[in-house]
């Protein structure tokens, strides 16, 4: 029996880095099954099979929001009605099958009526690009669409994504909605270590030729819980130990994820970012200590794109690289929109202050705990000076990055 997917519209706990912190999802479960899937690692497997959006709640949640005339405590009708752009997509893929694609559709209808912007991401494109749905997204004003690859190898990608399109039919798919006139980028995630130089070699190459703009790139994250993923069976397939590996670089610990440090990748990244720049298309990193090294503010490659200028810019990564070398205060972050709702609802029991629970509750007390995951020291190039302002926030200094 399928219920409601209560967490359908939420924000996600990226607001410290991300510009795209509110997300809609058709349900909390994928069936692509990819080895590395990183939802598993975050709760989605412990979540119901028969979870599904229930399109007229968040139909009525909109119709709400838009029209709201006085101000609400509410923290996503806050953001609907300052029309935040809504990322599609953000926990599991809206088209991973028929049933849920068949949902997808009905919500890219909704978010099309009311012209809403949206950043929609998946994998499969086998059931994005038939004719039926080039036509909504065709219609769509503000509208950028995000295809997700890990490798060119499509004898790779059969092992790694078993459901997913081949490498090559993502990119037909891309080329197919580029000719539409319909907005693209590309998320390589998770990228795969050993696998750079032929990233570099096949990959890049091929996605200009499709029309693509803008490259985002996530390293491979790796879960604490190994039982809980597939990823010992990714690692036998690639032949390679990534838990030695990463341990050998010193990767450390964000929440239950192996993270490699970020001198270690973006030390590693200089022959992607350059193959990306050789092919005329910009970069953004979707690995939050490197965000602000991406050639654009928000990492998804929005900025300056008709109708996403309400992106979230009160976080970490854009202040950052919104700020010369030299002394950060948090006064940086102060004048930025922020919506003034409880967030409580959202965030872990176990991570939920005492106190304010707003976003700017968070990020200040986040920004005061210098060393920790997501605070602005853990940034490339940025350092605690050990000073505070008169208000007692942190001051950090920032150094430029070669």
């Amino acid at each position: 029996m399928i219920k409601k997917y209560r967490y359908a519209l939420a924000l996600t706990s990226q607001f410290y880095f991300c510009g795209l912190p509110l997300r809609l999802d058709t349900s909390p479960k994928c069936t692509l099954n990819c080895l590395y899937c990183f939802a598993k690692s975050k709760g989605g497997r412990r979540t119901s099979s028969n979870l599904m959006v229930k399109v007229s709640s968040i139909e009525r949640k909109m119709q709400r929001s838009l029209d709201m005339l006085e101000p609400t405590s509410d923290v996503i009708g806050e953001m609907l009605n300052r029309r935040m752009p809504i990322h599609f997509g953000g926990i599991s893929d809206p088209f991973s099958n028929k049933a849920v694609a068949a949902k997808s559709i009905k919500l890219l209808q909704l978010l099309k009526k009311h012209n809403y912007p949206v950043v929609l991401s998946t994998k499969n494109t086998n059931l994005l690009v038939r004719d039926e749905t080039i036509q909504i997204l065709k219609g769509f004003k503000f509208l950028l669409v995000q295809i997700s690859l890990s490798t060119h190898n499509s004898n790779l990608a059969k092992l790694i994504e078993p459901a997913a399109p081949s490498p090559q039919k993502r990119i037909e798919g891309l080329k197919i909605l580029s000719n539409e006139g319909i907005s693209t980028s590309v998320r390589l995630q998770p990228l795969l270590y050993p696998w750079i130089n032929q990233i570099v070699k096949h990959l890049l190459p091929q996605l200009r030729e499709s029309g693509c703009k803008h490259v985002t790139v996530e390293y491979l994250k790796l879960p604490v819980e190994k039982n809980i993923s597939k990823i010992e069976k990714l690692f036998r397939i690639l032949s390679w130990d990534g838990y030695d590996f990463y341990r050998k670089k010193g990767a450390i610990l964000v929440g239950r994820e192996w993270i490699l440090p970020a001198k270690f990748k973006w030390a590693h990244l200089q022959t992607i970012v350059a193959s990306i720049h050789q092919h005329k298309m910009t970069y953004g990193s979707g690995d939050y200590h490197l965000n602000h090294l991406g050639d654009t503010p928000c990492c998804c490659g929005l900025y300056n794109q008709q109708g996403f200028n309400n992106w979230f810019k009160g976080n970490f990564g854009y202040t950052i690289k919104q700020s010369p070398p030299g002394e950060i205060r948090f006064d940086k972050i102060i004048k930025y929109w922020f919506p003034s709702g409880n967030i409580s609802t959202y965030i872990n029991s176990n991570c939920r202050l005492v106190g304010g629970n707003t976003i700017l509750d968070y990020l200040q007390h986040k920004w005061n705990k210098p060393g920790t995951a997501n605070a602005p020291d853990t940034y490339l190039g940025v350092t605690w000076t050990g000073e505070k302002d008169s208000r007692g926030n942190c001051i950090y200094c920032k150094k430029e990055v070669i």
